[in-house]
């Protein structure tokens, strides 16, 4: 029965050292970069839309979106198209040494009209 408790714990203390790893990563990327702005608008549109950047250059990237609806995810694309990487949330932090575009998509809140998103992409640039 030890070794059963010993791996629970052991789950357990690996998994609340990757949220404190992740929040770090946060803070850090928070206060020792300053965040240019490359794309910022705000928007109101109807039904389920999508934005799409530009291609960006290579660099570290901050990506926030949001929506008075939902913002279902944020996709990164290479310049052809091809799907990079994925999150299901509002914000990312991404570097790439390649060109790629952001992909942005939202759901329509239920029985409105029109409704505002935004989406916010910022170049870090150490302080």
């Amino acid at each position: 029965m030890g070794i059963v408790k010993k791996l629970v714990v052991g789950f357990f203390l690996l998994l609340f050292l990757g949220v404190v790893v992740i929040f770090g990563m946060q803070y850090y990327y928070d206060t020792a970069y300053e965040k240019v702005p490359v794309e910022v608008r705000t928007e109101t549109v109807s039904g389920d839309v999508f934005y799409l950047s530009h291609v960006l250059e290579p660099g570290k990237y901050k990506i926030t979106a949001e929506s008075e609806g939902t913002v279902e995810k944020i996709t990164i694309l290479d310049e052809n198209g091809n799907v990079l990487t994925e999150s299901e949330t509002d914000e990312l932090f991404y570097g790439s040494s390649k060109p790629f575009q952001v992909r942005v998509d939202y759901k329509a809140p239920a029985n409105v009209e029109s409704y505002k998103v935004f989406v916010g992409i910022y170049r870090l640039v150490k302080k």
